[in-house]
């Protein structure tokens, strides 16, 4: 568990950065785009991380991570991967973790990315579709060692239990609208990757319970997801919260935040 955390904080981190001058959600090609909303997409794309992973306007490398085994994993460009995959393995891919030839997404929070909604999924689709493609010279290519690829491949590597669906999974059509139930799809869908699949935590200051949200009081916590301020003034104690709240969740409504804070409130 001590790698599987180290590996997800990393990749979450990795994930979090901002860009150099330019926090704005990408802007998208203004080609219509049949299914989905491409500017709704770019928006939970940054929630969730797709464009933090893949770094600003999807060119690949804000994921670029060693390992002591001697693995390095590299988000790829998405404008270039997007054209082996039609909507339908889009699809499979963020719900099931089954990438175009079969090989596990090795560094993408499956276990996380299978609760967003059949609506979400068409979005970001239509964010992944509308984007300008952009050429990244001397982007990294992941390579794993013979002993890890096998592990990933047979489902037994110490990582890839964040890349295994739940058996028997049924997302929504939708974002559910009525608060408590919205707040719960969002901790889900936003938060589990660090702060554990039952938001319990995964030890550590970096990935507490999420009990801790109890002790904010609504206008605290909209300002933690606004700005990455934590309740006592300045930043998290490691940092990390506030990095990915201020590149990450910034982009949440009002309504949203409200959600979800009402929903760790209830647990």
């Amino acid at each position: 568990m001590r790698h599987l955390l180290l590996f997800v904080l990393l990749s979450v981190a990795a994930c979090a950065k901002a860009p150099p001058q330019d926090t704005a959600i990408p802007a998208v090609a203004a080609a219509a785009v049949t299914a989905g909303d491409p500017v709704e997409g770019a928006r939970v794309a940054r929630r969730v991380g797709c464009d933090g992973c893949h770094a600003e306007g999807g060119k690949g490398g804000g994921m670029d991570i060693r390992t002591p085994q001697g693995d390095r994993i590299v988000a790829p460009n998405l404008t270039e991967r997007r054209a082996r995959y039609d909507d339908r393995a889009l699809a499979l891919l963020l719900r099931q973790g089954k990438t175009h030839d079969g090989h596990v997404p090795v560094g993408m929070p499956i276990k996380m990315l299978q609760h967003l909604s059949d609506r979400e999924v068409r979005d970001i689709t239509a964010w992944l579709r509308a984007i300008p493609a952009v050429d990244h010279p001397g982007l990294a290519e992941t390579t794993l060692t013979p002993d890890a690829a096998k592990q990933f491949a047979a489902g037994t590597h110490p990582y890839s239990i964040d890349m295994l669906p739940d058996a028997g999974l049924v997302p929504p059509a939708a974002p559910p609208t009525e608060p408590l139930a919205l707040g719960k799809h969002l901790a889900h869908t936003s938060c589990s990757e660090c702060q554990g699949w039952d938001l319990n935590g995964f030890g550590g200051d970096d990935a507490p319970s999420l009990v801790v949200a109890k002790a904010y009081t609504p206008e605290a916590f909209r300002r933690l997801m606004r700005t990455g301020e934590v309740a006592a003034g300045g930043t998290s104690k490691t940092g990390f919260m506030s990095e990915v709240a201020a590149y990450r969740f910034s982009v949440m409504t009002d309504a949203e935040v409200a959600a979800l804070k009402a929903y760790l409130d209830a647990r």
